[in-house]
Order: C-alpha cells, then structure tokens, then sequence
C-alpha cells in the first residue's frame, strides 16, 4: 500500500519541482486572477481501497473524477468532486465486481490563480459507497462511511480557460484510509472580463477607397513662364527661385488617441469592442477634406512582464492591429509609420497590477 501510494505522491513532487521560475511571469491569466470563475473538470483516477473492503494486497482499483470549483478569491475556492472506481480483483470477504462512489466537499488553500502554475492543498469531507457480492449469500450488499478528505495538486495554466492538472488525495474512514489520484485537463467558465480575449479586429464593415488625387500645395512663389516675342531668336526664359520650405504644423507630434490599458488585451495584440469604437471616430476625422493630408505614428507600449525582446515584439504586433484596422478603414499605408517603445516608457510603477495595466497602452500622434 505505501508503495502504491508513494508513485503519485513522487510524481507530483516532481513536477512541482520541474517547473522553471518563469512559471511565475502571468502570461495567460489576468492580473486579477480567476476570481469568479467556475471550474470543471473529467479526469481518469487511480484509487487503492480502504481495508475496510480488501486485503493488504490487491486493493487497486480505477474509474474517473468529476470535478466542479467555484473560485471565490484568488488564493480560495470551494470544491464538489465524485469519484467512481471499479475493480475486479478478489477480495478477502468480497466477491468482484467492487464499486465504489466518493462524493466530496472540499476546501481549497491556493497559490494565486493570476499565476500560470498554482499548487493548491485542500481539506474536506464525504461519504464513501461501495457495492459488492456476498461470497455466502451470492447477494449484492452495500455499505457507507463517513470519511475526511486532504490532498494536494496542482494546475498549470495552457491557455485563459484550460488548464493542466494533477491531484492526489486520501479518504480516511474507520476502515482505514484510501488513496485516489488524477490527472488531465480542466476548464473555466465565467469569471473576469480580461478572460474573453479577441483574436484579431473583426472584418472591415466598409469597402476600402483611395481619396482622390490632390495637387501639390502652392508654395506662394510666381512660377516663370516663357514670353512669347516677335524675334526670331527666343529670350532665354529665367529659372524659378526654389520654393521656400513648409513650415511644420504647430499640431505636429500631438496626440490623437491612445487606446489604454483598460482596452489592451494582456499578452496579445489584440484590444477590446470599446477601442474599436474610438478608432472608428478617428477614422472619420482622418478620412475627412480637413484630415486627409494628417500623417500619424502609432506608438505601443507594455509593461515589464517577460523579457525586453518579446515585449517589442508585442509592442510591434500591437501597433500593426491598429495600422490595419485603419488600412481596412481607407486610411492610405503611406500615411501611417509604427514603432514599439517595448517596456521603456512607463508611465506608472510595474509593481503593481494597476500600474502595469497604466503601461500598457497604444499612443497615436500628429506627424506633420
């Protein structure tokens, strides 16, 4: 039996072990956790019987556990579980088949769900139904038990609403305890908003036109014409002075919008309905006689989270999806430079949830 129970508890400690410390960085969840949300999950179990039903050996039996969790804050949450398990072997007392239903209520103790690797520890309670076969009588027979229930797992995030997972548990009863472990993949439902993620801006809603085609703005200079004379040999006609230059626009370098972090999606570069509804009005202004010469640079920003490499990167990303939402809009690509300042302009502390949500962010200005 300890040695039975002894493998699920080594490979749990070993894949605690495993998980590098760039476990900690909150890549897939949001800073707020999964506070709210519900958790389910079907996993295949393994499960040694308590000797109140068999032998010291032979006690293995397997089945499956469904799992239902309401995460009340991030580091708590409250759990249902029934375990089902089936074993053929012959027992002392007992003639196969042995089932057994384990209905559990559970406390659980976690670390914070905004992290992508949370070992959890929990406590609780159940009942403990087998049925059975009678060797003397050839009858089927049942019994219950109260029992308490404490184990440990953990969960390692795979995306915003999956997770990977393992857990190993007892159940002790008078009959001495019992042992269960599983591992697979739950899922969440609900919870923070951060959790509905866009993938890419939706379609265009209008056909994409080019403005019509402008003359070249005077530059307040008499341009020469040549003089038609009598003679038979013409003047040579002087050449034009070169035009004074333009001077830049007083609104050059102001800000037009910036898309917040409240509308930036974390980790993708993607924002939310409400950025898409402001972009549209600037698309008005941009595509309008008085907008049609403004030229615009689209500058992303993130916060700290992850390396300074992969923050361009995302920053880049971020400032294309803008670029082509406007492109699909009629706004010309030769109006439009991007660029990504990466985590190197923030405007808030990195410390903290709120000021890494402050520094991620889209800021779009007047070129010229």
């Amino acid at each position: 039996m300890r040695r039975s129970a002894t493998i699920p508890l080594m490979l749990l400690a070993l894949a605690t072990y495993t998980v590098p410390a760039s476990a900690q960085i909150f890549t897939n969840v949001p800073d707020e956790g999964l506070s709210g949300a519900k958790e389910f999950g079907l996993f295949p179990t393994g499960r040694i019987l308590s000797t109140e039903y068999s032998v010291e050996d032979g006690r293995a039996a397997f089945g499956g556990t469904v799992t239902a969790a309401a995460h009340l804050k991030r580091f708590l949450a409250v759990q249902g579980g029934l375990g089902v398990a089936y074993s053929r072997q012959e027992f002392t007392y007992y003639r196969p088949p042995l089932v057994t239903f384990t209905p559990t209520l559970s406390l659980i103790l976690q670390r914070s769900t905004a992290a992508d690797f949370q070992p959890y520890a929990l406590a609780g309670v159940g009942y403990e139904f087998v049925r059975y076969t009678r060797p003397r009588c050839d009858c089927e027979q049942s019994k219950s038990l109260g029992i308490g229930h404490v184990g440990g797992g953990f969960r390692r995030m795979i995306g915003a609403r999956r997770a990977l997972r393992a857990e190993v548990s007892s159940q002790i009863g008078k009959g001495g305890p019992a042992f269960s472990g599983f591992a697979g993949v739950s899922f969440f439902v609900g919870g923070p908003a951060d959790l509905i993620r866009k993938s890419r801006p939706r379609p265009p809603g209008r056909v994409r036109t080019e403005p019509p085609m402008r003359m070249p703005p005077r530059t307040g200079q008499p341009i020469a014409v040549p003089q038609r004379t009598t003679t038979s040999a013409p003047r040579p006609t002087p050449a034009a002075p070169p035009p004074a230059p333009v001077a830049p626009s007083p609104n050059a370098g102001a800000v037009l919008l910036t898309i917040d972090g409240t509308q930036v999606d974390f980790s993708k570069p993607a924002w939310r309905n409400e950025a898409e509804t402001m972009l549209d009005g600037l698309v008005v202004d941009l595509t309008s006689d008085a907008g049609e010469g403004i030229k615009l640079s689209i500058e992303a920003h993130t916060d700290n989270i992850g390396s300074n490499a992969a923050n361009i990167t995302l920053g880049l990303d971020r400032a294309r999806a803008v670029r082509e939402y406007l492109l699909s809009q009629g706004v010309t690509a030769e109006r439009i430079r991007i660029s990504s300042a990466g985590e190197d302009s923030p405007i808030a502390s990195n410390t903290t949830a709120l000021g890494r949500q402050q520094n991620r962010r889209i800021v779009i200005r007047r070129e010229n």
